[in-house]
């Protein structure tokens, strides 16, 4: 029974969160709620039954907190993050001022020539409407933002204090279902492996995506970003990828940590 509770909590919390862009942002559409509605629901359901089920399924490190939650709070502060900057650009909020005015100082701190919050300016919002082009350049920056606090503050975590906390009954079969420990005896070989392709793809995934985008060919317009929900979802897939990569791949160095530990002693 806690089991299943837990797994409806989770299943309704990744709802509101896919659902709350539809609904939060002015400019949506009635079919466009619908369709949130929807996905939200199916993806809702994939956590409901893989969280109220005892075997392992897809997600990694369920038995393994806080990772999951870890993932699902930088997943939801970005999509909010994101949202209040789009209905600030529109002065639906009384404290719209105060939105603008974080987003552009964060703008200013990420202003440097390599920074993703940068490139992604160049590529996409320079050199059309300004407007837009700020809108982009504020978006792209709290994203990246967002998403390198969270991957800093989950690498701090895992390697400073005691995660996983029951190290000493840790199953790697129920924590990572899809990596298969029996079929090579260096599974701390392969673990630090796995780890370090994850991070470097995380790394990189950012600027391939815009190196990608801006060379497409004309396959993608920059101007269905205006849309304000497309934006939204532009750049949570444009940097929670990534981060996901990247968590995936640091919390898999750490078990091969301590798996070579053990071994060791």
């Amino acid at each position: 029974m806690r089991r299943l509770i837990g797994s409806l909590t989770r299943a309704f919390l990744v709802l509101i969160v896919v659902a709350a862009p539809a609904f939060l942002l002015p400019t949506t559409t009635r079919t466009g709620q619908e369709v949130s509605l929807i996905i939200g629901g199916l993806i809702a359901a994939f956590t409901m039954f893989e969280y109220a089920s005892s075997h392992p399924g897809l997600v990694d490190f369920r038995f393994a907190p806080p990772y999951n939650r870890i993932r699902f709070l930088s997943f939801a502060l970005l999509i909010f993050a994101l949202v209040f900057v789009c209905r600030a650009t529109v002065g639906a909020d009384p404290f719209s001022d105060d939105v603008l005015a974080v987003a552009d100082r964060v703008v200013a701190l990420t202003s440097l020539p390599l920074t993703p919050a940068n490139i992604a300016f160049n590529m996409v919002g320079a050199g059309g409407d300004p407007e837009f082009g700020l809108l982009i350049h504020r978006a792209a920056a709290v994203s990246a933002t967002i998403s390198i606090g969270a991957l800093v503050f989950f690498t701090l975590y895992i390697w400073i204090f005691r995660w996983p906390t029951e190290r000493e009954n840790f199953n790697l079969w129920v924590n990572l279902p899809t990596f298969d420990p029996t079929s090579n005896k260096d599974v701390a070989w392969r673990l630090r492996r796995g780890g370090l392709v994850n991070v470097m793809v995380g790394l990189s995934l950012p600027y391939a995506i815009l190196t990608v985008v801006s060379r497409s060919g004309g396959w993608f317009d920059p101007s269905a970003l205006q849309n304000h929900q497309s934006l939204v979802w532009g750049c949570v897939f444009w940097v929670f990828l990534p981060s996901v990569l990247f968590i995936r791949g640091t919390a898999m160095l750490k078990i091969a940590w301590l798996i070579n530990r053990a071994q060791d002693s």
